[in-house]
């Protein structure tokens, strides 16, 4: 079947049925009567060939072919509704405030050059950012107080949110002082200082977790320092040794600068999510920062 052969409001129609719960509901928010709803439904039933919804008494239950539909159809009408927003406010002219939330360790160079082209393409959008831990973005997001978040992990099933895979890279463990040829031992790794980003970090116990097969909780941490710059800097001063992603290290283990400490196998390896609160309208705003994100920031 293709897109041509189905009458496309109908398929509004029954959108509006499983949103509102009901033939009725659905038939007043749209201005139509019953009648023309229950056809339109039975239209599309005829059509696919299949029951989109159980009658149950009075009740409309969606079969599980109905729930695909539906899930189908929304992801397709959330697109169209923020596309249709952007053509509306203009892209060049819209206006409007985005928060944006960023987790420790992001790179800040790499942020800063974000907003930047986006503050140069569109100069009367307004971008609040937040940094904060991986945790607390979440929380931020279920209660409404930051509109998208650069996160570090997936979220637990329990929370509302809708996830998009962006960029993800290798997590280097890394020293100002050359280490021995061989792979340090787990326990020789126990007594160097770390620097870690904030309290409750997972980072380094991932990371010894990954290549030592154990789990640690008295993990020697000398300091916390939240941004991906900062640790680095603080690295570089002898302060201690830590973990940086491969993108960020990179340059200064090229100029020997700073030195990669080699676990028992292949490095650590992080996905960066992009996320945000399932179900919020649409806004121009909002659409014009999740795409230059998805742009810059998707591999």
């Amino acid at each position: 079947m293709k897109l041509n052969d189905v009458d496309l409001n109908k398929l509004n129609h029954f959108m509006e049925v499983v949103r509102a719960g009901g033939v009725s509901k659905a038939a007043a928010k749209l201005n139509l009567t019953p009648s023309a709803i229950s056809q339109s439904l039975r239209a599309l039933e005829s059509a696919f060939d299949t029951l989109l919804f159980d009658r149950v008494g009075k009740q409309l239950v969606l079969t599980s072919e109905g729930k695909t539909l539906a899930q189908s159809l929304g992801k397709y009408q959330e697109g169209l509704e923020e596309t249709f927003n952007l053509l509306k406010g203009g892209l060049e002219k819209v206006r409007g405030r985005v928060r944006l939330g960023i987790f420790y360790g992001f790179s800040q160079a790499l942020a800063a050059r974000f907003l930047a082209e986006l503050k140069r393409e569109h100069p009367a959008l307004e971008v609040d950012v937040i940094f904060a831990a991986p945790s607390e973005l979440d929380r931020l997001l279920q209660y409404k107080k930051i509109d998208f978040a650069i996160n570090l992990f997936k979220t637990s099933g329990k929370l509302p949110l809708k996830e998009t895979a962006l960029t993800f890279d290798e997590l280097w463990l890394v020293s100002s002082q050359p280490p021995p040829t061989r792979s340090l031992s787990f326990t020789e790794l126990k007594q160097a200082p770390f620097i870690d980003y904030y309290r409750k970090s997972h980072l380094i116990a991932s990371w010894i977790s990954h290549h030592f097969g154990k789990k640690v909780r008295d993990i020697p941490i000398t300091m916390y320092a939240a941004h991906s710059e900062m640790v680095v800097q603080l690295i570089l001063q002898g302060v201690g040794i830590g973990i940086v992603a491969s993108s960020i290290a990179k340059p200064y283990v090229t100029d020997r600068k700073l030195f990669v400490i080699r676990g028992k196998k292949k490095q650590l390896e992080s996905q960066i999510w992009l996320k945000e609160l399932h179900g919020v309208p649409a806004s121009a705003p909002r659409s014009i920062v999740k795409t230059k994100l998805l742009q810059t920031f998707v591999e």
